[in-house]
């Protein structure tokens, strides 16, 4: 069991061997801090020889990122380690958020699809945890905005009834930055803004369902006499005109 550990450990521990020439399993006799980093005096498992393995976190530098939440953007400076690997569709965590990386602007203006910290100009990246969606509300001719942070999967329906601050209204249109849409459904991630106006109260939805319905018998509508005279004559009309023929 000792020599199988003993083994295990001289394995686990490949590093260059100055005497031969190669990466060779090395035993760790002694380690000791220095600063941010630590120095490791090893024996080459080979030759027996022992050297001193220097081992310091990589230097730091500042990059430069746009991050975007919904219509809002900001440019902030994140220090990284110097040979940081950013890539497209890389998530990271900043600011008790997660942000996806969309974009990676090179000096020259190109963009780049993976590249290293000390070589990016600008990262752009976007919030995907949570998502801003600004609200435009009507009532008449009084509107006003505001917006809500959710999930960038929940789902938002045109007609559907939408309650904000304790108050219910229905979505009217749905903006995704492409254009508007009054039918259909949206989910949080991809709308630009919701616009909704207030429901129709009972009397307004009766006189809005009558009005749609049109003007049938026993409807009461201004006129209404004289068109059942109309429809009256032009019955009489069309039976003396069957007798004729």
């Amino acid at each position: 069991m000792g020599e199988d550990n003993g083994e295990d450990e001289v394995l686990d521990n490949f590093a260059f061997c100055p005497t031969c020439d190669e990466e060779i399993g090395h035993m760790i006799l002694r380690s000791k801090e220095r600063g941010k980093g630590v120095d490791h005096l090893v024996q080459c498992a080979v030759c027996n020889g022992v050297h001193t393995i220097e081992l310091r976190p990589p230097k730091a530098t500042d990059v430069r990122f746009t991050l975007s939440e919904g219509a809002d953007s900001r440019q902030t400076l994140i220090e990284v380690d110097i040979d940081e690997q950013f890539a497209i569709g890389d998530e990271f965590e900043y600011e008790d958020a997660v942000w996806e990386i969309k974009r990676l602007e090179m000096p020259n203006a190109t963009s780049s699809n993976q590249v290293t910290a000390n070589e990016v100009k600008m990262v752009w990246a976007t919030r995907c945890d949570l998502v801003t969606v600004r609200l435009t509300f009507t009532d008449g001719e009084y509107s006003f905005s505001d917006k809500i942070i959710c999930n960038p999967d929940q789902e938002f329906k045109c007609g559907s009834i939408y309650v904000h601050d304790g108050e219910r209204w229905r979505i009217r249109a749905l903006h995704s930055g492409q254009g508007r849409t009054l039918h259909g459904s949206m989910k949080a991630g991809t709308i630009r803004r919701i616009f909704l106006h207030l429901p129709p109260n009972v009397e307004e939805a009766i006189e809005k369902r009558i009005r749609e319905r049109g003007r049938w018998r026993g409807q009461e509508f201004e006129g209404r006499e004289e068109h059942q005279q109309k429809v009256r004559e032009a019955n009489i009309r069309r039976k003396f005109s069957k007798k004729e023929e």
